[in-house]
Formats: C-alpha cells, structure tokens, sequence
C-alpha cells in the first residue's frame, strides 16, 4: 500500500494488487472477453444476415475475405497487446511518463502499418482473391466487401484494437470494452438496413462494419480527451518513442500475440487454397460457417488471455510472485471452464449453431460435420493463448516467440497441406486440432519449469 501512494497511482491502477485474485479476474477478464466477443460479432453478423440472402456466391465471399480482413486485426493485436503489457509493467514501477512512450509508440506505428498494408493489397487484390477459392461468381462480392471493410475502415479498425488494450493496461477495464461492444451492436443494427433495405448486399455488410468502426475509433478519442489530465493512454508526438528499448520491447510482446494470427491467416489462405481444389463454393460456404462459430469461441478464450496479461505483468513487475502464481492459476480455472463450455455446446446442438448462420442449404450438414471435428482444437488454442500471455508479462517473450513460430509457422500449416494431400478436405479439418492439443502439452511442461525457476530466484 505504501508503493502504490508512493507512486501516486490511480484507484484504478490500485486494483492490481488490492484487489482479491477473483475480483480482479473478473475486472479484467471478463470486460477483455467480451470486448474480443463482440469484436467478432462485427464478422458474424455481416455472415448472418448475408446467409440470408440464400445466395451462395456472397456466403463464400465472406469466408475468402476473411483472412484478408484479419490482416488488419494482426496488426492492431501486435501492436495493442505489446503496448498492453508494457504499459502496465511500467506502470507496476511507478514510471507512468515512460508509459505514456510505449502507448504513443503503439498509437502511430499501427496507424502507418496499417496505411502500408492497405496500399500493398491494392497491388495484388484481384490475382490474391482467384488464388483463395474466388471465381468469376463471387470475386465481385469479395472485391465489394474489402473495399469497406479493409480500404476504407481498416486505420479506424486498428486504432480502436490498440486504443482497448491501452485502456485495460491501466485499469480502465470498462472503457476498453465499451468501444469495441458498441462497434458490434452498431453492426448488427446497421447490417440489415444496408444489406436489405438498400438492397447492397455483401457490399452492405462491409459499408455497416465501416460505420461501425469509425464510431468506435471516434468513442476512444472523446474517452481519451475528457481523462487527458488522468490517463496514461497518451499520442502526443513529443512522447513517441523508437529507441530506448520500446521498439523492441513492444514487438517482442506484440509479434508473438500478432504472429499467431499472422500464421493463422497464412493457413487460412492456405485451407481456402485447398477447398478450392478438392471442394467448391459449397463447401467455402460451410468451412465459413464453421470458421465464425469457431472464432467466436476462439474469442473468448483471447479475452481471458488478454485480460490476464496487465494483471500478471503488473504484479510480477511488482515482485509479487506468490500473487502471481494465484492469479495465473484462477485463469486456468475460467479458461478450463469456457473450453468445456464450448465442448458440451457443439456435442449438443452442432446444428442449431450452423442455423444460426444458414437457415438451410446444402451447405448446413456438411457444416455441422466440419464443426463436430473442429471443436476438439480449441482445448489447446485456449491453453496456447493462456500461457503466452503469462510468458509475455513475465518477459519470456523468447519461449513466446518460440512457440509461436513452431507451432503456427512449422507445425499448422505443413500439417495441413500434408493431410490434405493424404485425406483431402477430412484431412485439412483434422489438422489443427492435432497441433494445437500437442503444442498444449508442451507449454504446459514448460510454464511449470518456468515458475519453478521463479520461485527458486525469489528465495
């Protein structure tokens, strides 16, 4: 208590070590989880109320341009969660000026990033969309809906990533959610009104995600300006900061967190690649399905992760490791709790949840069978994501890195085109929950190395 008068920091900031482990999980996990839920609800409802156009073409370019989309949300979670972690680290110290460097780093670099990325997809859009399963059909629908969803609103997009990781980092949980909620309530409202009441279409989905956005992004800006004098959410040039270790200790927070949904896109790339050859639009259209349910479970178990890391980067830079110890243990309770959630949900109702999407079809009961063998990888996502945030807090961003790059870079995607040449589509389905289950295991013996060696140096 006499650190954090020391220091002067916030009732907010306070919360990190007052609170009980439970109340401070719940502060933090649960606004961060419902903040990456409702993210993607910008993307399951543009998929809902196109899947009831009934037109195949533009389901399926919902599922082609979904990798490309997820570009920019690569970039704002490298950049957001590597300001995340520092923020409160430095934070933790009492340093708050040089925590303000770390969030006007991750605030313009994202942005200019970002502009790259935008400028780069125009040069190979059109040969890019026929390479991932796009035909003479549907690459019109996917070129209509990027040009929204990616061109127009893809800076908005990012900022609004990194201005909720920036919040949460200094206990402003409430705020970090309600900018990204609001996005997705927004969505689904203005979805219907583009898609059919100005008969748009896929191109309305993206126009109504392009509003939602830009709404958002405006939301951080006014909570920014109306707690300038508190906050430590800061984009004052004077503050931007390359040297002095931030570049790096950003990205080397950020490129593991960015990497598995950089290598996930690179796999996705590939899956629609190989649905092509062995498939068709029908069977794009279902993977589609299975791809928004998943990612919404997916989601969450990001949240838990996202919401764990300040809480235990601010602790463990406190020298508070026991408290640590007890936190990272309640994370593995409500991440086991969600996974079993998620189990018991798609053994229950697999087609009640594809309905959801697609009333009817073709393409509703080769869903339902993709999702019953997919669900089972989402007991090593949810633990991979877990223990590389605890990693990352603790500066272990090399075993991060590490993991990240063999299991999404060498183990996913050649597993995959392995299996797809052996077992066609039932191989590329089976695929990633083989890596993600094995890659578990091996965090977990890791992690477990990891705080024996801290509890060693402590005594």
């Amino acid at each position: 208590m006499n650190k954090i008068k020391e220091h002067g920091l916030s009732s907010q900031e306070e919360a990190f070590t007052k609170y009980s482990v439970p109340k401070v999980l719940l502060k933090f996990i649960v606004p961060a989880a419902l903040s990456q839920l409702t993210f993607l609800i910008l993307n399951l409802a543009d998929a809902f109320f196109v899947g009831r156009t009934g037109d195949t073409f533009q389901i399926s370019a919902m599922t082609i341009t979904f990798p490309v989309v997820m570009l920019a949300s690569c970039i704002g979670t490298i950049f957001g969660a590597g300001g995340n972690a520092n923020m409160a680290a430095e934070l933790g110290k009492g340093k708050r000026e040089r925590a303000k460097t770390f969030s006007a780093f991750s605030i313009y670099t994202a942005a200019v990033v970002t502009v790259i990325f935008s400028f780069l997809l125009l040069a190979v859009k059109e040969p890019l969309l026929y390479t991932i399963g796009a035909n003479e059909n549907s690459v019109g629908f996917c070129k209509d809906y990027l040009f929204w969803t990616f061109h127009i609103a893809c800076v908005p997009l990012v900022l609004s990533q990194v201005f909720s990781q920036l919040f949460l980092a200094e206990g402003e949980s409430q705020i970090s959610a309600a900018g990204i909620a609001g996005a997705g309530l927004l969505n689904v409202i203005l979805d219907p009104v583009f898609i059919f009441g100005f008969h748009m279409g896929v191109a309305g989905a993206g126009l109504a995600t392009c509003v939602a956005n830009y709404i958002s992004f405006a939301f951080y800006l006014i909570m920014y300006y109306t707690h300038r004098k508190t906050t430590v959410v800061c984009f004052h040039l004077r503050y931007y900061r390359v040297g002095g270790k931030v570049c790096m200790r950003v990205l080397s927070v950020g490129i593991p967190a960015g990497l598995v949904l950089l290598f996930m896109d690179v796999c996705d790339f590939t899956r629609n690649y190989y649905f092509n050859v062995f498939g068709g639009q029908v069977e794009l259209a279902a993977w589609g399905v299975v791809q928004k349910i998943g990612n919404a479970f997916m989601q969450i178990c990001v949240g838990i992760a996202q919401g764990l890391r300040p809480v235990v980067a601010y602790n463990y830079s406190s020298n508070l490791l026991k408290r640590v110890r007890s936190i990272i243990n309640g994370g593995i309770a409500i991440m086991a709790g969600w996974i079993a959630a998620c189990l018991v949900l798609v053994a229950l109702a697999p087609t009640f949840l594809v309905n959801l999407l697609i009333p009817s079809g073709e393409s509703v009961p080769v869903a339902v069978s993709y999702l019953r063998i997919w669900i089972f990888c989402i007991i090593g996502f949810g633990f991979v994501e877990l223990f590389n945030a605890v990693f990352q807090s603790m500066g272990r961003w090399k075993i991060s890195v590490a993991n990240t790059v063999i299991n999404k870079g060498f183990m996913l995607t050649p597993v995959m085109v392995l299996l797809a040449n052996w077992k066609g589509i039932g191989g590329i389905i089976i695929s990633q929950p083989i890596t993600e289950d094995l890659t578990a295991v091996v965090l977990f013996i890791i992690y477990l190395a990891v705080m024996k060696k801290e509890a060693s140096s402590l005594e």
